[in-house]
């Protein structure tokens, strides 16, 4: 009875725990490998949370105070009541952004007098 199919000898019980042990080692190390990728997307998502609520926590406050301001100090600003929201969440309105600049009323240069 020989084995000409199987040029492998048999391994030893030892040889076998040695193997056994390196595949358990590398699957350990891929799990652990999957397990940290999975917590770092964690925190990072958290963090990306957390700055947004802090943001949105601080567009909240500023519309609460402009909300406080009676109508002479707004319009001091720039803007009206209705428009408060939109200039927190979008900054200044361009209404207002007009308003601020000189205007000309005239664009020609002035005359001068004829000596």
């Amino acid at each position: 009875m020989s084995q000409t199919g199987n040029p492998m000898p048999p391994l030893s019980s030892f040889e076998l725990e040695r193997q056994a042990a390196i595949e358990r080692n590398l699957f350990i190390h891929a799990c652990m490998r999957a397990a940290v990728k999975w917590l770092r997307m964690l925190v990072l998502r958290g963090a990306r949370f957390a700055r947004r609520r802090a943001v949105e926590r601080g567009r909240r406050s500023a519309i609460r105070q402009l909300q406080q301001l009676d109508d002479r100090a707004l319009r001091d600003i720039g803007i009206h009541r209705g428009e408060i929201e939109f200039a927190v969440r979008n900054g200044v309105a361009a209404r207002a952004r007009r308003n601020l600049r000189p205007e000309r009323r005239n664009s020609a240069p002035p005359r001068q007098r004829a000596a």
